[in-house]
């Protein structure tokens, strides 16, 4: 098991160790252009068959902040607490978390409980995967005895909006666009005003992913996507999209190539395009 991805059979073989604690984030998406999608939660497909002892969080109404500035907002570490607590999680558990074909929504959920201060894991691989190999699975409400959860927030990996700005003339710090190729260019869905934040490059989401397994390409593929950019390893890096989703499955492949200089812009262009002040590029 790496720092960030687990496997099935590794998760297998520990679904009766207390310290292993799984979370179902499966969602289905509802496109809204030119504003953010709707992420429907599928808490009845989790009641009808989920991975043994699995808690079930929902990416937007338990891990976002209802009043926050920009949908989607990254909420405060003790509502995160609070959430984990209920599900019987302590700090010093290992999360493994697990969705189906809308990977970026569960990479999603991953940077709001890792910013938070959790350790959590990715199993790298569907649900629908986990099923078609025959392994266990349960139905029903799973029942957790609350307890106190907290932990060192990290901080580091949020970019403002403040950030962005200062990284348009700050030429060791790059905004790195999750979104596709197409919208990069500024055609496609929009998110408000199309277009890209000035000086960033394009590093699709999607291209970082296997789409019928769910896993991550292999970390040479990564990096050759990577390297296709022409960003420095030395570079302060800001993953962002439409509203920080697809830009989380990008963090996360960095992370998995070793990068420690990384940050991720909550708002994205949900924010960034409200402000007309702030310029877009158009190719």
């Amino acid at each position: 098991m790496s720092d960030l991805l687990v496997d099935a059979d590794w998760l297998e073989a520990r679904l009766e160790d207390p310290t292993v604690r799984v979370i179902d984030t499966r969602v289905t998406i509802v496109p809204q252009p030119p504003g953010p999608s709707d992420y429907v939660s599928l808490y009845p497909d989790y009641l009808a068959s989920h991975i043994p002892g699995a808690g079930y969080l929902h990416m937007v109404e338990d891990l976002s902040d209802p009043d926050g500035a920009f949908p989607f907002a990254l909420p405060s570490p003790e509502v995160i607490w609070q959430r984990l607590g209920d599900l019987g999680i302590r700090s010093s558990d290992t999360i493994v978390l697990y969705g189906n074909h809308i990977h970026f929504a569960t990479h999603r959920c991953w940077w709001v409980l890792a910013v938070a201060g959790a350790d959590v894991r990715l199993l790298n691989a569907t649900f629908a995967n986990w099923v078609a190999e025959g392994r266990p699975l349960a139905s029903g409400a799973e029942s957790f005895e609350a307890v106190t959860f907290d932990a060192t927030p990290r901080t580091e990996w949020v970019a403002s909006k403040a950030d962005v700005i200062a990284s348009m003339t700050d030429p060791d710090t790059t905004a790195l666009n999750a979104l596709s190729a197409e919208q990069h260019a500024g055609r496609g869905q929009p998110f408000g005003r199309p277009g890209r934040i000035p000086k960033s490059l394009s590093l699709p989401a999607a291209a970082m992913m296997q789409p019928d397994s769910g896993a991550f390409r292999s970390v040479d593929e990564i990096a050759r996507a990577l390297g296709e950019t022409g960003v420095s390893k030395s570079d302060q890096l800001i993953t962002y999209c439409g509203g920080g989703i697809a830009a989380s499955t990008t963090f996360v492949a960095l992370r998995l190539l070793g990068y420690e200089n990384l940050s991720l812009y909550d708002g994205s262009l949900l924010e960034w395009s409200a402000d007309p002040d702030l310029p877009l590029v158009i190719d």
